[in-house]
């Protein structure tokens, strides 16, 4: 086992991290004044501890602990300083009225089924009577034309003055994307219809960057003009340069349930492939006087060409920084420590962008390196074999078991689900990727001979097909993926940590170890027991925000009754996107999801009943009401609930007249403006009201009592 001493920069990259990590999670912000004070008793406590207890072994852990403060702090600060809101010259802090937003356009822009979608850096406010610079970022969708569609990276923009922040989720545990653009510095969006922007002239953005997203654009002509076609040019643009947007869902689909996803986003195997493949190129220059450092340079420098073809994208950024690390270490001939490496790789990108520690790219990367560093060669030294063409497969078996079982708690904790033959897809599509890589390449640099780059991509598409086909055979097998696991985020952790101690287990064959293991054991069996139990003996209900429809979820344990308008289950797309991640946290297994129907002969068993429009659920009532109002109450009493969908053209008043109720809702099949019309009677007549339009999801407890106002936002 390597000793600590032996990686400093693993030492300071901890707790380094841990700073940043702290910062994002409680976002509290310290003055200035007070950083530099605890800088300041940190260097003095550090000029103590070097006058008073240099050279005493017994307090050794002051000096560890020293720098690990220090290093914490460092992160913290540095974290807080890239937080731009904050910044004095944000544009959020100038709401002029009859003033324009200049935008220059920072990273390509992506096609949506509706829109354009780009990012763009605010540079000045421009006010009738004056200018100011400001900065800030904005995401903004563009109606659909012809114009929009001629929008490149660094172009410019105006727009009027007219952003909303960017909304919180609107359905219990759903996609944070607030906090996931928040944590990129983008805190507000826009739309613009076509006319209501103006074009502000071309290209005034980075010009390494310009020059790198064209050359990606080129590439893809490139593929597209030489044989590469349909679904094979979707696998070929995300595989070798990283661009995604050509992908449909049953491509993601397949490539995802057979455990490939990987392979389509631009990566350290991808630049590890190349990394290997010129240092076998290049090894003549070794040879030469000062050949290592001359062949180390060439390498670096193709390493950065292919990133810049894939456009800069993080993952490459990222895969080339550690490789540039590796071949420098190789050129001086020194026996460099693979953790050291990472860890300087890492240090470099998080100082560049703290917030990268958040990104599910940056932390899949390096734990897969880790993995596959640490446990890899302790899986194959188990086996031996005698011919190459087995142990080759069975190193690529070894490195498919070390990446999964590292990325796997974090696979299961982001997607919720895993690939069961990730060993038989990787044999396959390991080799494959190899040669698809190093065949793109022959292929873009044998362009200018038209006869050579089209006969190198009609191999090229022909190995494609091979992957594309391999990949859905995989996916079709049954059982191929695990679907809907759900695990929380200390669930995650936990499994992290018996990994992690069980692999030091058998690297060191120290007990300490496999006992230390024992301990995040018991404490994931104790949270799964613990979720699980609670999940039993839930009594609740949901009601959605669910775009144009309505959706109600009525949880008796770990089974789900559900109601859903046509609208809703004419899109089943829309209804899962809503719905999953509550369903999965409250243990409803999709076979466990059942929908409410009127047929009262087939609802005398269940806890959930429901008869024209009204339901009953664990001795509440409930009453959906939308163009009329009925003129029997079938449960003839004060109803638990009233929900209201569909613009009803009755007023407040009309509708607790005749269904007196101790909570109305507003789901979100209502229109802003009518929901906020509804919730100002409701507000002037004194009542109980929830407006999912405006207010998000409504969740309710119906093992509570009965309270004047239930009202709960999740």
């Amino acid at each position: 086992m390597t000793h600590y001493s032996h990686i400093p920069l693993v030492r300071i990259l901890i707790p380094f991290l841990g700073g940043i990590i702290l910062f994002t999670s409680i976002e509290f912000f310290v003055p200035l004044q007070v950083l530099a004070a605890i800088f300041a008793s940190i260097l003095i406590l550090a000029f103590l501890i070097s006058q008073f207890l240099q050279g005493d072994f017994n307090y050794r852990f002051a000096y560890g602990f020293n720098i690990m403060l220090f290093f914490t702090v460092a992160g913290y600060a540095l974290a807080q300083g890239h937080y731009e809101k904050r910044q004095p010259a944000h544009f959020s802090k100038y709401q002029w009225e009859d003033s324009m937003l200049r935008l220059r356009i920072i990273e390509p822009v992506a096609e949506k089924t509706n829109s354009y979608q780009l990012v763009a850096r605010i540079t000045h406010i421009i006010h009738p009577d004056s200018a100011l610079e400001v900065r800030g970022k904005l995401i903004t969708w563009l109606e659909k034309e012809d114009r929009a569609g001629y929008l490149r990276y660094g172009d410019i923009i105006w727009i009027e003055n007219q952003c909303q922040p960017v909304r919180e989720p609107q359905n219990p545990t759903s996609f944070n994307y607030k906090k996931f653009l928040g944590r990129q510095n983008i805190y507000h969006q826009t739309y613009r219809a076509a006319g209501q922007w103006y074009f502000g002239g071309e290209n005034e953005g980075n010009l390494i960057i310009a020059t790198a997203h064209k050359m990606r654009q080129k590439a893809l002509e490139t593929l597209e003009s030489n044989n590469i076609k349909e679904r094979d040019f979707a696998v070929a643009s995300a595989l070798l340069l990283g661009y995604r947007d050509y992908l449909d869902e049953n491509l993601r689909r397949e490539f995802a349930g057979a455990g490939a996803m990987h392979i389509l986003c631009v990566s350290g195997l991808h630049v590890g492939i190349i990394f290997l493949a010129l240092n076998l190129i290049f090894g003549f220059l070794a040879r030469l006087p000062r050949g290592r450092i001359i062949k180390t340079i060439v390498i670096i420098l193709l390493i950065w060409f292919y990133a810049a073809i894939t456009g800069f994208s993080p993952s490459v950024m990222r895969a080339s920084t550690m490789f540039s690390f590796v071949a420098a270490g190789q050129a001086f001939q020194r026996s460099t420590n693979i953790y050291n490496t990472l860890a300087a790789s890492a240090l470099i990108l998080v100082v560049m962008d703290p917030f990268i520690v958040n990104r599910i790219g940056f932390q899949l990367s390096y734990i897969a390196v880790i993995s596959i560093v640490t446990l890899q060669p302790l899986f194959y030294k188990r086996l031996y074999f005698k011919n190459p063409i087995l142990d080759k497969s069975w190193g690529i078996l070894t490195v498919s078991m070390a990446a999964q079982l590292g990325t796997g708690p974090l696979s299961l904790f982001y997607f919720n689900q895993f690939p069961n033959y990730f060993l038989l897809t990787n044999l396959i599509v390991i080799p494959l990727t190899s040669i698809i890589l190093k065949a793109g390449l022959l292929l873009f640099f044998t362009t200018p001979l038209a006869w050579v780059s089209q006969f190198v991509g009609t191999i090229l598409s022909k190995i494609l097909w091979v992957l594309h086909s391999s990949v859905k055979f995989i996916e079709g097998l049954p059982g191929s993926t695990t679907m809907n696991v759900f695990i929380t985020f200390n669930e995650k952790l936990f499994i992290l940590g018996v990994i992690a101690f069980a692999g030091l287990f058998f690297l060191v064959k120290q007990k300490r170890y496999f006992y230390l293991a024992l301990l995040p054991a018991f404490l994931l069996s104790l949270s799964v027991s613990a979720r699980s139990w609670n999940n039993h003996i839930q009594r609740s209900f949901v009601v959605y925000h669910m775009p144009s429809g309505t959706a109600i979820d009525f949880f008796h344990g770990n089974k789900c009754y559900f109601y859903a308008c046509e609208n809703t289950l004419n899109n089943p797309s829309n209804l899962t996107f809503n719905t999953k991640d509550y369903r999965l946290r409250s243990g409803a297994a999709p076979n466990n999801i059942k929908l409410l129907n009127q047929n009262q002969e087939q609802q005398e068993k269940q806890p959930v009943f429901h008869y024209n429009g009204f339901l009953l659920a664990e001795d509440h009532s409930f009453k959906i009401v939308e163009d009329s109002i009925p003129e029997e109450n079938l449960f003839g009493d004060t109803l638990d609930f009233v929900i209201v969908r569909n613009n009803p053209p009755f007023s407040v008043k009309e509708l607790t007249d005749a269904f007196p109720a101790r909570q109305i809702i507003f789901d979100s099949s209502n229109s802003f403006w009518k929901s906020r019309e509804m919730k100002d009677q409701c507000d002037s007549l004194e009542l109980n009201c929830w407006s999912v339009t405006q207010q998000g999801a409504f969740v309710y407890d119906l093992q509570k009592k009965r309270r004047d106002d239930p009202a709960r936002f999740f």
